[in-house]
Parts: C-alpha cells; structure tokens; sequence
C-alpha cells in the first residue's frame, strides 16, 4: 500500500488556497513550493519518498496557479506578493519548525520568507532558483514600465485556447517543459479545467503580464546574503536557462549554502530525476548542522 495524497484547502483573504499532501500526521513537516505556472502536482513524484521516509509534505498551488483562487478582478499579480502567502499558509497550519522546500519560482519564495524568519524554519532546500529574475538594469525603469502598462490596459483574463482532451494539451506542455509524458501527466492535469468548449489551462492569465517594477540585482544579493537557516541549494547539470544569467555565479556566492549539489537532469529535475534529488535531500535532511 503506497503513501496516500489527499487535497487539502486553506481559507484565505481572497478566497481558497488548495493543495495536496502526502504523509499525513508524520512528525516531521515540509512546506513545498512550486515554480512560476506550475501546481503542486510538480511534487507528485518526490513528496511521496519524503513521506516515506517519515515528513508529511504539503504542496500547495499558489494564487493563480493549479485549483488555488486567483487574485481578486482589478488587481496586478506581483511577484513579491507570493511572499505573504507563503507566510499565511504557514501561519494557517500552524507548524513547528518547518522545511520549506521550493522549486524555481517557489525557491525564490522560500528563500526570502526564510531571512525574515530564519529561527523558525528548520531548513531550506531550493532547487534551481537563486533569487527573482529578471533584476532591474540601470536605465531600463521607464521602458520596462510603459510596457507593463501597455501590458496592462489591453489585458484580458479570458481564456481563448481549449484542448479537445488531456492529452492534447500533455502535448503541448511537454515542448514547453520536455521529459516523459507520464511524469508531466500529474501536474498538466491539475492544471486543467473542463469547460463546454474543451479544457483549458486554470492559470491566472495576469502572470503572464510583465512586472511593474524588479529588483534590483542589489537587494537580491542582499536577501540571499541575509542570514538563513541552514540552506541547501540544488542546480540542474548542465546549467539551464534558469540560471543562465550573468549574475547567477555572484547569487550563489552570496547565498553561501551549506550545501551546493549538483544532479544532472533538467530544469524540472524533482520531476524527471526524482530519486537522485531525494537522495541528496535525504542526505541534507539527516545532517546536523
């Protein structure tokens, strides 16, 4: 008999955030974070071993993504936003001393919640990310924000693209994010909605829309240099295009994790090399740092 999943659903401010967990009732507990247009069908291949194993793991969809609510009609998506929701998910559970373990977008997310509360979390595991990308480059604030207003001002949150089935549209999001169709299945289906016309993506539309303002690559520093609970960074090998940028070298210096890993796979690597990356978290897991 494997580990059961069930959903789960967190009432917040806007409305649901959902979810689904493993392990239920195990002493030990893992918050996970998911990365930009992705759902918490992204872990449904690691998060069972880390139950296993005796963690109960919760993923959660962030607002916009997978069956979570989307942001309130009228309002801009942003980035940073995705912090406090981290924040009241956890106030929610209720947790003591957590792991927050994210991917991408949800490493990001994981990582700057965790400086401004670095006593309370037990450890930090961050898979292919290291900070917001992309920062804001010097004379690029005016343009970037006469685009996001353009953006803005001709938006529309209606869905115009439907799927005739599961499959087709499996097909069309294995040529965005390439591996086994069977190991993308759990999280495009979480990320469907059936409609009279076919399905169509659940996305929040708006996160497509390009920010109103970045960091800049300063404060990334600075909250990556920030003092953190014990951190394990995990990169895809060879580097993908998520770290692919010039600054990804002085990011990871200044992160100075405990423990730097590196695992060859993709950029979805929890999803397409599951067992390794659970190998090395188990490993960090059982330090005492």
């Amino acid at each position: 008999m494997g580990i059961k999943m069930r959903e789960i659903s967190l009432s917040v401010g806007f409305g649901k955030i959902k979810g689904l967990c493993w392990g239920e009732g195990n002493n030990k507990k893992i918050l996970a974070l998911h990365g930009w247009l992705d759902n918490a069908g992204s872990f449904h291949h690691l998060a069972p071993m880390l139950a296993e194993i005796g963690y109960e793991v919760i993923a959660i969809d962030f607002p916009g993504h997978g069956k979570s609510s989307h942001r309130a009609k009228g309002h801009f998506t942003h980035f940073i936003d995705f912090v406090l929701d981290v924040q009241e998910v956890l106030e929610l559970l209720n947790w003591q001393k957590p792991i927050l373990l994210g991917h991408s977008m949800g490493a990001a997310m994981a990582q700057m919640y965790a400086t401004t509360n670095y006593e309370n979390i037990e450890k930090l595991i961050m898979i292919e990310n290291v900070g917001p990308v992309p920062s804001y480059e010097p004379g690029t604030a005016v343009s970037n924000l006469t685009e996001s207003l353009k953006q803005w001002k001709s938006h529309s949150t209606k869905h115009k693209h439907f799927y005739p089935n599961v499959e087709k549209a499996l097909k069309a999001r294995v040529k965005a994010t390439p591996m086994k169709e069977e190991l993308l299945y759990p999280m495009v289906a979480r990320g469907l909605k059936k409609t009279k016309k076919g399905y169509r993506w659940r996305t929040d539309k708006r996160l497509r829309l390009r920010s109103l303002f970045r960091f800049s690559e300063q404060i990334v520093q600075d909250v990556l240099s920030s003092e953190k609970p014990p951190t394990q960074l995990i990169l895809a090998d060879p580097i993908t295009y998520a770290l692919s940028y010039k600054t990804a070298n002085q990011r990871i210096e200044k992160l100075n994790a405990n423990e730097t890993v590196k695992i060859k796979g993709h950029h979805h690597l929890h999803m397409d090399n599951a067992k390794e990356v659970f190998k090395v978290i188990k490993g960090f897991l059982e330090k005492k740092i």
